[in-house]
């Protein structure tokens, strides 16, 4: 009996051909995966969690067409520059979706905030209404997904 695994990218990339290479690189979006953001976000609607798929940074370009608007693979730095909760302004390190939210005291600590599993959501202990975050944006396909293009690949 002869078992057969549906090719995926991950497994295709694992299995390092050349041959695949660029089929593969063009499907994850690489250069765009490669590129790291700096997105500023002024004037929000005070909130303790943000869905960066969903909203615009200062200066992007407004609305679905943002090209920038990219779930997050690897997070940063991270500074609540504006809030209406006190303690709220800082530094944040950041934790995974499980991990506790800790505020930086009014910048004299630095404060925890996390990301959800799928890169898209920064959640906050306390509302805030401005904060700057860069990242590595996560690729625009699901690694793990049997890709029916590849098949056959070596």
């Amino acid at each position: 009996m002869t078992t057969s695994v549906a090719p995926t990218l991950q497994n295709t990339l694992d299995k390092g051909n050349l041959i695949n290479l660029a089929d593969i690189a063009r499907k994850m979006h690489l250069g765009t995966m490669l590129t790291p953001l700096k997105r500023t976000f002024s004037g929000l609607t005070a909130a303790a969690s943000f869905d960066l798929t969903a909203i615009d940074g200062t200066g992007e370009t407004v609305g679905a067409s943002n090209a920038n608007r990219l779930a997050a693979l690897l997070v940063g730095p991270l500074r609540v520059t504006a809030s209406g909760t006190a303690n709220s302004v800082g530094s944040y390190a950041i934790t995974d979706t499980a991990g506790t939210v800790l505020t930086p005291t009014a910048g004299a600590n630095v404060g925890l905030a996390k990301i959800s599993d799928d890169g898209k959501t920064l959640t906050f202990v306390t509302t805030v209404t401005a904060f700057t975050v860069q990242y590595i944006p996560r690729s625009l396909t699901d690694m793990t997904t049997a890709d029916g293009a590849l098949d056959g690949a070596p």
